[in-house]
């Protein structure tokens, strides 16, 4: 057994104990850890709600562009919402944590999947889709951070030109398209919108490619668990509301900021770098080797030993299959597809198994009636067998 695999064994062990620790306390139905894959949509869901309401009173301006009693720029129509509009900095403060939110149960999920080495072979799709989905989370999640427009967001959106102009002319080319411009306008602040709302619709698009090779994916978790995490958020806004910096003036250098260690993670990183003779080169370097050694991690053969060998496909047993197609509606991978039958057969539907989907689960084989699927290392019969033995036992 190699480093790697027995690392993950030993991590997986202790996550499970720790899921039966949860299930004393919230039973197997409320257990937060298995429903990891499901709390981020649903913060995403209250992003999403909330986000509609503050983009109704929000200006995206500079400037006294939009003459109001009121509001009149970002800054203020902020400042607006959250301390002269009714339940504004709730809503403010709700959407806030719920990004931080979104952003630590993605993680959870991504430990939890890492842990149990759930994103290999017939995975891939959703390990790939899920690093970017995780980038494109973390990108929305500055550009909110810009939209305040306070001396921290004059200064991130200062960092991010700071980066781009490291990059040459393709980083002019980007610098041009984040500023809307060459330099900083009321349309920066109308892209930097933009991209917020823009981009947070197409994550709808990468959850339907992270979800489309998964038959039943989990979408939400209980209404009960819905209920303790939007409690849990909403306290969380009451003990730490959220407050803004100071109005952004061009005419001004900002040098620190606030950390949001969720979201942020990147320009501390920038700002550490970029001190370093080619630091702002190397702090390119560094994030997309990271992007690289994350989406390579479900390739085959990178930490699993060579010895170790691959995941067995499951086999149907052609004349015992009715084409009734009930592997075909369990399969959770999309692993099976319901054929024609050949000339002459009883039937008009056969089940064949695509090799590199199935994970040798074991789920078609519980599903057929007639004992038409087998897996190779463990036969139908050879279950039968194992489960009567441990009937036996626990009687």
């Amino acid at each position: 057994m190699g480093w790697y695999t027995g690392l993950i064994r030993g991590l997986n062990k202790a996550f499970l104990q720790l899921e039966a620790g949860l299930n004393a306390i919230f039973t197997n139905k409320y257990n937060p850890l298995y429903y990891h894959g499901a709390l981020p949509q649903f913060f995403l869901w209250v992003l999403f709600l909330s986000g509609l309401l503050l983009f109704a009173y929000y200006i995206p301006t500079i400037d006294n562009a939009y003459v109001s009693k009121a509001v009149v720029n970002s800054w203020k129509s902020v400042d607006y919402i959250s301390n002269s509009l009714p339940f504004g900095g709730v809503i403010r403060g709700l959407h806030r944590y719920a990004g931080d939110a979104m952003v630590l149960t993605i993680l959870l999920h991504t430990i939890r999947v890492w842990f149990t080495d759930r994103y290999r072979q017939y995975r891939w799709v959703q390990w790939i889709s899920g690093v970017v989905l995780l980038f494109m989370v973390l990108f929305i999640g500055q550009t909110g951070y810009y939209l305040v427009w306070d001396q921290r967001s004059l200064l991130l959106t200062r960092m991010t030109v700071s980066a781009f102009d490291a990059l040459g002319p393709m980083g002019g080319t980007l610098k041009t398209l984040f500023l809307n411009g060459e330099a900083i306008t009321n349309l920066t602040l109308s892209n930097f919108l933009f991209i917020h709302i823009g981009l947070s619709f197409a994550l709808l698009f990468g959850l339907w490619v992270h979800y489309m090779r998964m038959t039943r994916p989990v979408l939400t978790p209980p209404p009960a668990i819905n209920y303790i995490m939007m409690a849990l958020t909403l306290l969380v806004v009451f003990l730490f509301p959220i407050t803004s910096g100071k109005m952004a003036d061009l005419n001004a250098a900002p040098t620190m900021f606030d950390m949001d260690i969720w979201f942020l993670w990147p320009y501390w990183l920038f700002a550490n770098m970029a001190a370093m003779p080619s630091g702002a080169i190397q702090f390119w370097a560094v994030m997309v080797l990271g992007t690289i050694v994350l989406c390579l991690i479900p390739m085959p053969g990178l930490f699993v030993p060579k010895s170790q060998p691959p995941v067995s496909a499951a086999e149907v047993v052609i004349n015992k299959c009715t084409g009734c197609s009930l592997c075909y509606n369990d399969c959770p991978f999309q692993a099976i597809e319901m054929v024609p039958a050949p000339a002459g057969s009883r039937f008009k539907l056969l089940a064949t198994i695509l090799p590199y989907r199935c994970s040798s689960c074991g789920v078609c084989v519980g599903s057929c009636a007639f004992d038409a699927v087998d897996l190779p290392e463990l036969t139908d019969a050879q279950v039968n067998t194992q489960i009567k033995q441990l009937l036996g036992a626990k009687a």
